[in-house]
């Protein structure tokens, strides 16, 4: 009894190890699609990730820049002495008596460019502040905060300044929020 027990106890041992001998055709292709599916997802987020991270430098250095340009700009403007010529897309300031150094604000919406034009004596040297701008105005205003296009002395004393900016990175436009400022040129009379 103790024999025959033993002989069915191995024979259904190696009938188990005969149906659990390896992975079948299905299984194998079960695993197959779970690890490409994996693959694909994982694939995913990381194109994701990166268009994202490339969008948010964009934006950075969009910030960057406006803020720099800023800067500049009101820096510069407070130091003036007097607004000789006013245009919403031009500005052009005095910084001494004589008139021989004179600064120019100047937005070519055709090119999108900002650019900032030193005349010192006769040589003019020229830098651009901002590319990619979309839109700029420049208002001018007088020392109770009313609009007005006069520039003799006394008349204009506060510069507004507000423009957006965009730029192109992988194929997608970003445009930055606006930019706004008012400066008031200190020297001014």
């Amino acid at each position: 009894m103790i024999l025959r027990n033993h002989w069915k106890i191995k024979g259904a041992a190696a009938r188990s190890k005969q149906q659990r001998g390896g992975w079948m055709l299905a299984e194998s292709m079960i695993a197959i699609a779970i690890g490409i599916t994996f693959l694909v997802a994982v694939t995913g987020i990381f194109i994701s990730s990166s268009v994202s991270f490339v969008e948010v430098g964009n934006y950075i250095n969009m910030d960057r820049q406006s803020r720099n340009a800023l800067d500049r700009m009101t820096s510069n403007i407070r130091k003036a002495k007097t607004l000789t010529s006013f245009d919403p897309a031009l500005l052009v300031f005095n910084y001494d008596s004589a008139g021989t150094t004179n600064l120019t604000y100047r937005f070519d919406s055709s090119t999108g460019e900002v650019s900032e034009e030193w005349k010192v004596g006769g040589t003019t040297t020229v830098k651009s502040l901002l590319t990619g701008c979309s839109s700029l105005a420049f208002s001018l205003y007088d020392r109770d905060l009313a609009p007005t296009t006069d520039t003799s002395p006394g008349a204009g004393k506060v510069i507004s300044i507000a423009w957006q900016c965009t730029s192109s990175a992988l194929g997608r436009t970003n445009s930055e929020y606006m930019q706004q400022a008012q400066i008031v040129i200190r020297n001014q009379p």
